[in-house]
């Protein structure tokens, strides 16, 4: 009876060990060793059933064997029993790795770049290597790990290689991350700038067991830098251009301003300066003789006043033509018109004026520069050609200002400019401040043309009248022939 007892109870920790063994090599695939230990207790347990059979045939059976055989049952069941929570957890911290790696793995395919493990040699021997590889370089990562078609080393183009390779040296003895930017070919030959940021791993010893990193192509922002850098060295061109055409035009302008000073002077002199010198010598004269030839004293007396109002007059006419009157109210037509009037009486020279312009005003300070260039291209004529005639046309063709005044005088040598000649300067540099030009051609008893061509495109209009620059102006000055 007792053989029975120790044969069923070892028939069951079989079966529930054999069931056991099972679930966990089902369940955990911890190896084959746990579907090898269910096969047996299956096996043991099958000879239990035998052992049964046989004690129910009367068949005797030795108990020191069967007891041995619940021990070993027992020891069984308890080692799978304490064994299946610890391979339990094992599983599910497996589970969770594999779960991770997925994830991690997942995480730096989708990168746009590319995640590397490599030797820290001069070949940068690839021991892992992410797929946006093939994105980055046109190489699959098989065919970068372990240098099997082309080591990484290659990628980087030749004037890189020695940098990267002594960046990575100096943080690696530093014991610190390295950044770099440097340039690689791809499989396209293609030229792309990446960024490449990395830091070596130690192991017991404390030397570089790999290279861990990450690079990414920077192109499209380097391209960006290289524009930018390209913009601000335009920009500070342009500005020292700016600057030395803003020095230019001070210093043609101080010049304009010194010629215009001694056109002034000359004329001070010739004419105001003259008519009160000759006033001051008649009223001396007077002072003298009014007491003893109280008639001749009279006639220098009468000398005086007429010289004094000469003189006046004069004055008047210098002030007219600093700013006339008539060229701030009514324009620059009427006001070159009232001056030609003025020299055909004063020195009895006949002006042909031809105006074939369409605008009506242009800014104060645009019709001031193209009053005086004509103004002192005739007085130029008057002065100093002997010519009875003097022909001036203003002629607008689109956004362009055309001046030509001629004369059949005497000339001279443009080279050599006369003494005298204050105008000549004064109209290529009021061109110039116009955004223009001047063009003068003399010869010998031929006489003398003055061109200048203004773009009006280009100026400032007083923003009251009209665009003077189109063409088409609200009201069109008309044609004058003096």
């Amino acid at each position: 009876m007792l053989v029975i007892i120790v044969v069923i109870v070892a028939f069951l920790c079989q079966a529930a060990a054999a069931w056991v063994a099972l679930r966990i090599a089902s369940r955990f695939r911890p190896g084959w060793g746990w579907l090898l230990l269910a096969v047996a207790m299956v096996l043991m347990v099958v000879r239990s059933l035998s052992v049964l059979a046989e004690i129910s045939l009367g068949l005797p059976q030795d108990l020191i064997s069967e007891s041995v055989g619940l021990l070993i049952s027992l020891a069984s069941l308890a080692g799978v029993l304490l064994i299946e929570p610890v391979l339990r957890g094992a599983y599910r911290y497996q589970t969770f790795m594999e779960l991770e790696t997925h994830r991690l793995s997942g995480l730096l395919q989708a990168l746009p770049g590319v995640v590397y493990q490599c030797r820290n040699d001069p070949q940068w021997t690839m021991e892992y290597i992410s797929n946006g590889c093939r994105e980055l370089t046109g190489y699959a990562p098989e065919d970068l790990i372990g240098n099997r078609r082309i080591a990484y080393a290659e990628l980087i183009v030749p004037e890189d290689r020695e940098k990267v390779w002594q960046e990575v040296q100096k943080a690696v003895r530093e014991r610190r991350p390295y950044r770099l930017v440097y340039r690689i070919r791809t499989a396209s030959n293609d030229v792309k700038w990446v960024w490449e940021q990395g830091s070596a791993v130690y192991d017991e010893e404390s030397e570089v067991a790999f290279l861990i990193g990450y690079i990414s192509d920077v192109t499209a922002w380097r391209q960006i830098e290289e524009e930018f850098e390209h913009a601000r060295q335009d920009w500070h061109s342009e500005k020292e251009a700016w600057r030395r055409t803003e020095k230019r035009l001070l210093n043609e302008v101080w010049e304009l301003q010194e010629r215009q000073n001694e056109a002034i002077a000359y004329e001070i002199h010739d004419g105001f300066i003259q008519q009160a010198t000759g006033a001051l010598m008649s009223l001396e004269t007077y002072r003298h003789l009014r007491n003893t030839a109280p008639q001749e004293a009279e006639s220098f007396l009468d000398r005086a006043m007429h010289l004094i109002r000469n003189a006046i007059a004069e004055a008047r006419r210098l002030i007219r033509g600093l700013r006339p009157d008539l060229l701030e109210e009514g324009g620059l037509i009427p006001a070159l018109e009232s001056f030609f009037q003025e020299i055909r009486t004063r020195h009895h020279v006949e002006i042909d004026f031809h105006n074939q312009t369409q605008f009506v005003r242009l800014a104060a300070p645009v019709e001031t520069h193209i009053f005086r260039i004509v103004q002192e291209a005739v007085l130029n004529a008057v002065r100093h050609s002997g010519s009875p005639r003097v022909a001036v046309s203003l002629r607008q063709e689109d956004s362009t200002l055309e001046i030509e005044v001629r004369d059949w005088g005497s000339g001279f040598d443009v080279e050599r400019i006369p003494a005298g000649h204050y105008g000549i300067h004064s109209i290529r540099d009021r061109a110039k401040l116009l955004g223009g030009w001047a063009e003068i051609t003399s010869q010998r008893q031929q006489g003398t043309t003055v061109r200048v061509t203004i773009p009006l495109d280009v100026l400032p209009t007083n923003g009251i009248d009209l665009n003077p620059y189109t063409g088409n102006p609200l009201v069109p000055t008309p044609s004058s022939n003096g």
